[in-house]
């Protein structure tokens, strides 16, 4: 006890012997999520509506040592409710956030560090549908663990751990480490290169046994020649998906199930459109036992038949320009996908989605 009293001590006296800033932070998040996939009879994904708001209050503190290093505490709660359920109203408090980051100056770029409950746009990097979905982002909004970030110019690496699951009587212990980069050619954003890469350990409970192991890694080269034409958009990124699964008890066969990806995105006047086009093997091999359990990507990188497939997801949206604190998105999301026995048609359903992120910090900075 007295050596943690010396500790805390020694931080308090460093943090009022430096330059330090009192702050706040609210955020407000709201999203309407309508599916209809009864034209392809809710094969890949169930048909329904996510309409759900989210409060997030944050209070911490800043304070500079010196020579750009910058520390900071941050204390705040997930208000989240969704429309049309009934709770009381205790359980609108969904989850508490805690979490200390520092930045550091290095060469040309800053590096990051953060631990604790955080939000999850610590993280700056790209990851596919198949990585995590829209509306798995939305309800799972914070990451619990360790991030490490560098960013310089022409250059961005992140390396983190989400905890997911601690082991309990029935719950399985998960963990994901995950990373994101991209590197830009010739000293240009025109051109570059970038990895995402997940895998995520599934592991046994109190009365469970087993581990499941669930890899994906997608590398990936990217054209962005928004700067080149004038406008707000234009890239095209392209690469491998490549998985390796494991189910440790239950199947002595490894599976390495792979396909190529490309993201095409055009934007202007706040209008866009982005197609993803996917062509491979069933990303989700063990979905029929695992389902959610283990992936976190949209659905429709599995399919019920054997075989290679292709599945392709065109968005129509509009993002007006109404406030540097406010982010506000309408969206339509069409899906097609090779028809198949249990899904004879080509084009399976669609998404409507209306967005809208209040953000005070930027406001007040």
């Amino acid at each position: 006890m007295k050596r943690v009293s010396l500790v805390l001590a020694f931080m308090i006296s460093c943090l009022f012997a430096s330059a330090q800033e009192f702050v706040y932070d609210v955020k407000f998040d709201y999203l309407f999520h309508n599916s209809e996939f009864d034209r392809s009879n809710n094969v890949f994904e169930q048909s329904g509506t996510l309409h759900a708001a989210r409060f997030t209050p944050l209070i911490g503190a800043d304070w500079y040592p010196g020579r750009g290093v910058r520390h900071s505490v941050r204390l705040g709660v997930d208000v989240f409710k969704n429309m049309g359920e009934d709770m009381l109203a205790k359980d609108l408090f969904q989850e508490m956030l805690l979490y200390y980051q520092a930045e550091v100056p290095v060469r040309e770029g800053t590096f990051s560090a953060v631990a604790g409950v955080f939000p999850r746009a610590f993280s700056e990097g790209y990851y596919s549908d198949a990585f995590f979905s829209d509306e798995m982002i939305y309800l799972d909004n914070n990451y619990e663990g360790m991030f490490l970030k560098y960013k310089a110019p022409h250059f961005y690496a992140d390396l983190g751990l989400d905890w997911c699951g601690m082991k309990g009587p029935a719950k399985r212990e998960a963990f994901r480490i995950m990373s994101t980069g991209t590197v830009d050619f010739f000293g240009t954003d025109l051109f570059g290169l970038g990895w995402t890469a997940s895998v995520f350990h599934y592991a046994g409970s109190e009365t469970i046994r087993g581990v499941v192991d669930n890899t994906l890694v997608n590398p990936y080269l990217i054209a962005n020649l928004s700067s080149a034409v004038g406008m707000q958009a234009l890239s095209l990124r392209a690469g491998p998906m490549v998985g390796y699964q494991w189910d440790r008890v239950y199947d002595e066969e490894t599976h390495m199930p792979w396909g190529v990806e490309t993201v095409f995105t055009i934007q202007n006047w706040n209008f866009g459109i982005e197609d993803v086009f996917y062509r491979g093997d069933d990303l989700y091999y063990y979905n029929d036992k695992y389902g959610s359990q283990i992936y976190y990507g949209e659905p429709f990188y599995s399919w019920p038949e054997e075989g290679k497939s292709w599945i392709d997801k065109l968005t129509v949206y509009y993002m007006p320009d109404i406030a540097d604190c406010i982010k506000l998105r309408v969206a339509v999301e069409l899906f097609f996908g090779k028809a198949m026995e249990s899904c004879p048609v080509v084009y399976r359903g669609t998404n409507q989605i209306l967005s809208l992120i209040f953000d005070l910090d930027k406001l007040t900075r």
